[in-house]
């Protein structure tokens, strides 16, 4: 038998892999054993994610189509944003066997008027939500630690309720024929109340529906006005306001460092 030279043997006794060889497959068996793990964990990992975003956009489409909420593009701030909700009501008429407890004259009506919207007229807020507001307002002469808004609901019923008035001046007298410097301030009251109602009226633009009917006992057509609208609830504003009614009373003589100054 042929004796193999050194070179041979020693060719022989090289590994088949050289160290650097080795660290390297060996390095690359435990990315594959890891990568292999993470295959595995990948579907479920994807599963998971595809169920948050299901369960976000779930959560977003339940507050937008929330029936007692609505989405208003640009709405401005209000402290009393958080007391809106919305409901379904249909209109009374207001005609003769169909009056409300707000029609009238009488000392009963004037105390529903009043505890509708001039027992809460005035609301004080913390500072953080008057920082908020699209108009700057003032701090409360001896409570600077709040500031004085009023919501303009109940300013416009007082003004709603100034035009009732008129409707019964037996009842409540007011002079707006005489060249009298206390007529002068009754029309530029009034005035200001209508022109602030129409701009209000203009404002929320109301499309529900009046529908008409015929009556077989007048041989004609009538719209009827008990319609169906989508409207504030009223009591849940009123309740914000009876939480936030402010305590302090008013000092309109007294200037309060930090109000904001009107350019007359």
């Amino acid at each position: 038998m042929m004796n193999r030279s050194t070179s041979d043997r020693a060719s022989d006794e090289v590994p088949f892999l050289a160290d650097e060889e080795k660290d390297a497959y060996t390095t690359s068996r435990r990315l594959s054993r890891r990568e292999a793990r993470w295959a595995r964990l990948l579907p479920y990992s994807g599963a998971l994610n595809v169920t948050l975003l299901v369960a976000l956009l779930a959560t977003w489409i339940l507050q937008r189509h929330d029936p007692n909420k609505a989405y208003i593009p640009n709405e401005i701030y209000s402290p009393a944003l958080s007391a809106v909700e919305y409901e379904t009501v249909v209109f009374t008429g207001g005609l003769r066997g169909d009056k409300s407890k707000f029609q009238g004259s009488s000392k009963e009506v004037d105390a529903v008027w009043d505890e509708m919207y001039n027992d809460v007229l005035i609301s004080a807020i913390s500072p953080e939500s008057a920082a908020k507001l699209p108009n700057a307002t003032t701090p409360f002469t001896y409570d600077t630690d709040h500031y004085i808004v009023e919501l303009d609901v109940f300013h416009q019923l007082h003004c709603l309720n100034m035009l009732r008035k008129l409707v019964y001046p037996a009842a409540y007298p007011m002079d707006l024929t005489s060249e009298s410097e206390e007529a002068a301030d009754n029309i530029f009251h009034m005035e200001h109340c209508y022109e602030q109602l129409r701009q209000s009226l203009q404002c929320s633009s109301d499309i529900s529906t009046i529908y008409w009917e015929w009556s077989d006992k007048k041989q004609r057509m009538f719209g009827n006005v008990h319609t169906t609208h989508t409207c504030r609830n009223f009591d849940k504003i009123r309740d914000w306001a009876v939480e936030h009614h402010a305590t302090t009373d008013l000092d309109f003589a007294k200037h309060v460092m930090g109000a904001p100054l009107r350019h007359d």
